[in-house]
């Protein structure tokens, strides 16, 4: 069967490649990621997963499609994606010496979306206190790293990584935005 990633996130694409080669197709799915009045975090990861996986898989009924989305939730406050530096800056300067919890979905979707398998990966991240992040180091990695559309505005896959004291995870690789321990056990 053909394997699909329903995304269009460069990082996913990337995790994938790791256990895959270059043996997918990518296919973003171009959904509507507005949360449902009153959803919680992890329901809307799980949500936008599954909502993913499916409109590709039923457009490609002979493959296997992927989908992944991940919500950060700080503080009583689900984080969206940035869509500018302001967006980002606040997002980060929230989340200094703060618990985030970031719930990565995934959905694993087969012949039209009639067989389907999902699952939601916890990640609790503590963000280093201000003595150790400034405001200029935030405009910084901004300026350099632009993580616009990402979970929380910090791309764990690079200097993002700074930003933090400790992780706790049953995945390291769900933080990054897709969950390949849960997906090799699928």
């Amino acid at each position: 069967m053909r394997l699909i990633l329903a995304s269009s996130s460069k990082t996913r694409k990337t995790l994938l490649h790791r256990i895959c080669g270059n043996s997918f197709e990518i296919l973003p799915p171009e959904i509507d990621e507005t949360p449902l009045n009153l959803e919680n975090p992890k329901n809307l990861s799980e949500r936008l997963s599954l909502e993913k996986a499916l409109k590709i898989s039923k457009l490609n009924r002979d493959a296997i499609v992927i989908g992944s989305d991940q919500v950060a939730f700080c503080d009583g406050k689900i984080l969206k994606k940035s869509n500018n530096f302001d967006d980002a800056f606040e997002q980060i300067s929230w989340q200094i010496g703060k618990q985030t919890t970031f719930f990565t979905g995934l959905a694993l979707a087969r012949h039209g979306g009639k067989e389907v398998q999902s699952s939601i990966v916890t990640s609790q991240v503590f963000y280093r206190d201000s003595n150790f992040i400034s405001e200029k180091l935030v405009r910084k990695y901004i300026t350099k790293e632009n993580p616009l559309n990402c979970a929380g505005s910090t791309k764990f896959e690079s200097l993002g990584i700074c930003f933090l004291k400790r992780v706790e995870t049953e995945d390291p690789s769900a933080l990054m935005g897709l969950p390949l321990i849960k997906l090799c056990s699928f």
